[in-house]
């Protein structure tokens, strides 16, 4: 238990340092009240370089089309539509629920329950947090009930913590559940590559859904003039590179 609170302090701090933004403010500040005046010309052409580099969104999208999954699940049928939490905030509450920018996963479970692509939903996940006691899977649970979807079609999984934890007791839920195993994976598109690295660890049976956009645009706006929300992104790209490859060094993976 405590190495579990030291690594989840330890990734917390890493997810700071790693923001671009972090860094861009960091040389700006420099650049205009660094004690030594020589170098605070570099120290501001580094801040602009970083601007430039980290809010150009062909630059974003060319190196995230290298990191995320491509499959196509074409016309299969899967018996458990495996949805990954981390959509909600801390403070929902069945009565209120607050939606962050990565609720395009419950979105698309929704459309796959609907087209009969998934027989059953498996909402997996807490809060994320080690103080906080919300089941997001029930409060999303409760959600689906409310649109009419199934409650005998809902199963939920609420001691996870973290993606690793994640693929672990839904896997145990699963081999408790059913023989029949075929899953599909569903989650952000930045997120598939080490969901499926932590549910391939655990010997499921697994396929990942990946949406493809219906069309790949850029304009001269996207292209040259910087934009604020890439930023965002390569923080969210960031950390799950990281968190890849620590878990790998882990032996979760």
């Amino acid at each position: 238990m405590i190495f579990t609170k030291v690594f989840f302090v330890l990734s917390k701090i890493l997810s700071f340092l790693i923001d671009p933004f972090f860094w861009i403010i960091i040389f700006l500040a420099l650049g205009l009240f660094g004690r030594i005046k020589y170098r605070r010309r570099k120290y501001l052409l580094t801040a602009i370089i970083f601007i430039l580099f980290f809010s150009n969104g062909l630059v974003y999208r060319t190196i995230f089309n290298k990191w995320k999954i491509n499959h196509d699940i074409k016309n299969e049928k899967f018996e458990y539509g495996i949805l990954m939490g981390g959509m909600i905030s801390l403070s929902s509450t069945k009565e209120n629920i607050q939606f962050n920018q990565h609720n395009d996963r419950l979105l698309n479970t929704i459309e796959l329950y609907h087209k009969k692509t998934i027989s059953k939903i498996i909402i997996t996940g807490a809060s994320g947090s080690l103080n906080s006691d919300m089941k997001e899977a029930e409060i999303l649970k409760s959600f689906l009930e409310s649109i009419d979807i199934k409650a005998k079609d809902i199963i939920t999984e609420t001691k996870s913590k973290n993606t690793y934890e994640n693929a672990v007791f839904t896997t145990e839920l699963i081999n408790n559940e059913s023989r029949k195993k075929t899953c599909l994976l569903i989650t952000s598109d930045y997120h598939m590559r080490r969901s499926m690295a932590c549910f391939n660890q655990t010997g499921l049976n697994i396929t990942p859904f990946c949406k493809k956009a219906e069309k790949t645009h850029f304009d001269l706006e996207t292209i040259l003039i910087p934009q604020s929300n890439i930023l965002f992104k390569w923080k969210v790209l960031f950390h799950e590179i990281i968190g890849y490859y620590t878990y790998k060094f882990m032996g979760y993976i």
